[in-house]
């Protein structure tokens, strides 16, 4: 635990990561409600997952000072308040019209929208790949009924982003020394520096 305090500085970058996996759990509970588990079922099942990836997150970001750089803060900044004003816009809205039921819709669409400019400005392709799963299971859920819907829908986009997790921190691994080259550590200083700018 000791080496997470080494890079105080990197702890918005772990928290961002953790908050993508509150995420995922909280639809997955959602989808899980429709089988009629027992809660300490359903809280194990995803704490199995969910636990693993966020230690995977805090030992990249923080034990080895790894994180994923912003490239263009510009958009990154326009589209997590876009998400944000059209998420409370969306809830606002079908509140008023007595239409929580299409909640969950508009949410994955406007957060798996919202992946694909994150994955731009971040350079990150696995972001525009989790993006477009969680807009196709949305989409495809709504051509089933209730509960099947509902299932789809949570179950369905929690994958997406748990899978895109597994895949980023794969990708994210360090080479092997003898592998590893000038260049890119080169780069990883300069994509230091710049986060801190």
């Amino acid at each position: 635990m000791g080496c997470f305090l080494k890079r105080p500085r990197y702890w918005r970058y772990a928290l961002t990561d953790l908050g993508g996996l509150a995420f995922a759990a909280a639809w997955g509970m959602r989808g899980l409600a429709v089988l009629h588990w027992p809660l300490w079922i359903c809280s194990a099942l995803l704490a199995s997952i969910t636990l693993p990836l966020a230690w995977g997150f805090l030992t990249r970001d923080l034990g080895l000072g790894r994180p994923e750089f912003v490239i263009d803060r510009v958009l990154a900044a326009r589209t997590r308040r876009a998400r944000v004003i059209l998420l409370l816009a969306a809830g606002t809205g079908l509140s008023i019209l007595h239409r929580p039921d299409l909640m969950l819709l508009v949410a994955g669409l406007v957060i798996g929208a919202s992946y694909l400019p994150l994955g731009r400005a971040m350079g990150e392709p696995v972001h525009i790949g989790t993006g477009l799963a969680i807009l196709f299971v949305t989409v495809l859920s709504l051509a089933l009924p209730q509960p099947w819907h509902m299932l789809i829908a949570g179950l369905g986009t929690a994958t997406a982003c748990w899978l895109g997790a597994a895949l980023r921190l794969m990708r994210s691994l360090p080479n092997p020394v003898g592998h590893e080259t000038t260049p890119k550590t080169g780069r990883a200083e300069f994509s230091d520096t710049q986060a801190l700018s």
